[in-house]
């Protein structure tokens, strides 16, 4: 008796929603300066949701991954299964973009589609922007700044992840340096706004560096990308010695006008 009415008193576990889409943003030709906006960079990777979990503990969740459509990878490169245990929730649903990057922190969106094709070479990393659901919890209606300071929270970056780092209001600044760098473009969200999933909004702008992103029918980040401007990848193969994926986008990160998230406490 003893044993039912504890295994009727156990909490379920947090199944996380596993039908969602990404938010799409709506292409915008310059950039702009505004108070009311974050301001972060696009690299021109392959735009994926994050799903973690459900698990007993917080970071033991098994990891699938979201395309644009909804739908689910069929392959989920070796050194992103073990994302559950940088994310401290029993369940998460992560938004962010799946990227190669070469040397200098440029995309390299051939080199992705190997990998995720399951072939080996250089290691995919997966950069963060978004939490739309912890632990069963929807997020969807939470403005930006408070499911991105979630983000933070429970997101420990490692070798493969991290959450990408936002500046308000200076847009014109982020835009310059992120074309001097060789980057896709830039991303503007309102601060106050809410996650419409599967929906292109004016809530959200994409900002291209001309000639870098071949848009595609979103327009948004994620979408295409034409290549990384020559650029010659460095690192090994992943279990070769490579580079962790993260390692050129936090050193391409540290050049931009942008602070690096510090990890925050509570």
């Amino acid at each position: 008796m003893s044993d039912q009415l504890s295994l009727r008193l156990e909490p379920a576990l947090p199944n996380p929603p596993t039908s969602l889409r990404p938010m799409l943003a709506r292409p915008l030709p310059e950039p702009f300066d505004s108070a009311d906006h974050l301001f972060e960079p696009a690299w021109g990777g392959r735009r994926a949701l994050a799903v973690i979990g459900p698990a007993e503990m917080p970071g033991g969740g098994d990891v699938t991954f979201l395309d644009e459509r909804g739908e689910e990878l069929p392959l989920v490169p070796p050194e992103l299964a073990g994302l559950g245990v940088r994310v401290a929730a029993r369940s998460a649903v992560l938004d962010g973009e799946l990227v190669v990057v070469d040397a200098s922190g440029r995309a390299d969106p051939v080199e992705l589609a190997r990998r995720l094709a399951g072939e080996p070479g250089r290691p995919v990393a997966f950069l963060a922007f978004d939490l739309l659901d912890l632990d069963g919890r929807p997020l969807l209606s939470q403005p930006l700044e408070r499911r991105r300071d979630l983000l933070r929270r429970v997101l420990r970056p490692g070798d493969e992840v991290l959450a990408v780092p936002a500046i308000p209001g200076e847009g014109r600044a982020l835009f310059a340096a992120v074309a001097a760098q060789g980057l896709a473009g830039i991303l503007a969200r309102q601060r106050s706004s809410p996650y419409l999933p599967g929906t292109r909004s004016r809530l959200w702008r994409f900002i291209p560096v001309a000639g870098r992103v071949a848009a595609g029918a979103d327009g948004a980040p994620g979408a295409g990308a034409t290549g990384t401007d020559g650029a010659e990848g460095v690192g090994g193969a992943v279990g070769d010695g490579g580079v962790a994926g993260s390692a050129p986008v936090l050193a391409l990160i540290r050049r931009l006008p942008l602070g690096l998230d510090e990890p925050v406490e509570g």
